[in-house]
């Protein structure tokens, strides 16, 4: 088999598994937006399924090249310049592979952002609850009275 031939499967294949984790990336949204902790976690456990499935595949692209002589750090598109047959299709996977890793990036963002959003909202309302149920330990003596458990009537 032609390098160009090894080549265009290996990136086909990276290709079909990061639209997979693009679409995980996307369920994931509605799930923390639901905040289905259960889900949450099945679904981290497929991302990092898929995560180690592509890198099994790109150390595979990574020998294709060092058993060609190609150095690793060469880009696809010096590779392509250098292919006399399938520069074309060669190119547009290559852009499909930029365009899902950007799309993947960017949900990811977004998620994490999601996530870091919920977690201090959590956090608000932990210590809100706790101070709520704590008696205040300055000012006036009151003689025996019961802390106020009122999130509303508080002083300042």
């Amino acid at each position: 088999m032609t390098f160009e031939k090894e080549l265009m499967e290996i990136l086909k294949k990276e290709l079909e598994l990061l639209n997979v984790l693009k679409e995980l990336s996307y369920e994931k949204t509605d799930i923390i937006i639901n905040s289905e902790i259960e889900k949450l976690e099945v679904m981290n456990r497929k991302e990092e399924e898929l995560v180690n499935k592509m890198a099994l595949v790109e150390d595979k692209r990574l020998q294709l090249m060092d058993s060609w002589g190609i150095n690793i750090n060469t880009s696809l598109s010096e590779i392509i310049k250098k292919i006399p047959e399938g520069k074309e299709e060669l190119m547009e996977i290559g852009e499909e592979l930029v365009k899902s890793l950007a799309d993947v990036q960017g949900r990811n963002q977004v998620n994490g952002k999601l996530i870091n959003d919920n977690l201090e909202w959590l956090d608000f309302n932990m210590n809100l609850i706790l101070n709520t149920q704590t008696p205040t330990t300055y000012g006036k003596k009151n003689n025996g009275a019961k802390a106020n458990n009122s999130i509303f009537d508080r002083k300042v």
